[in-house]
């Protein structure tokens, strides 16, 4: 079945035009272009986020799946798990970064250099305090990837990696 996307004529991606494009696809904006992206997962990838989601909420964390975060003017990007350092609103779908205290990535076979390399850079540059990866091992356990943000001397801000830890044992906690 062929799907057509009518997309208005945009000079610049805003969040609210973002908003205003069809649910049933994933948008983020990347060095001002739009990105469309499938919302269709893998069973394993659904759980991980599920339970990574759940793991948060129950340590009082303010967690919530799929995120749009407003990086700066041409980078919006959706986070698989987004963590508010206060309840955010409930009628936006794209929030400040400077709102987030955490951002989590699910990888996958295609989006490991994305998620390990190019995702963490602009969000350390706007500040956000935390990001995880997750990873599956051999065995299907998610290996979560935990790093703080950092700035060594006269360079720009990064993450550092803190704990390597697998899901289960974050939830055993």
């Amino acid at each position: 079945m062929v799907r057509t996307l009518e997309l208005p004529d945009a000079i610049a991606w805003t969040p609210e035009l973002l908003g205003r494009l069809s649910p049933e696809f994933r948008y983020e904006v990347r060095e001002g272009n739009l990105v469309v992206m499938s919302a269709a997962m893998r069973p394993w990838y659904a759980e991980t986020r599920r339970r990574l989601c759940n793991l948060l909420v129950r340590q009082g964390r303010h967690a919530f799946i799929e995120q749009g975060v407003v990086l700066d003017d041409d980078e919006i990007r959706t986070c698989d798990v987004g963590v508010f350092a206060e309840p955010p609103r409930g009628d936006i779908a794209y929030h400040k970064a400077g709102e987030f205290t955490l951002l989590v990535e699910i990888v996958s076979a295609t989006s490991r250099r994305e998620d390990r390399e190019l995702k963490p850079r602009p969000s350390a540059a706007a500040g956000v305090p935390g990001y995880w990866w997750v990873e599956e091992d051999l065995d299907g356990e998610p290996v979560v990837y935990q790093h703080r943000l950092v700035r060594p001397a006269d360079a720009p801000w990064t993450y550092a990696e803190t704990r390597v830890v697998t899901l289960t044992a974050l939830e055993e906690s």
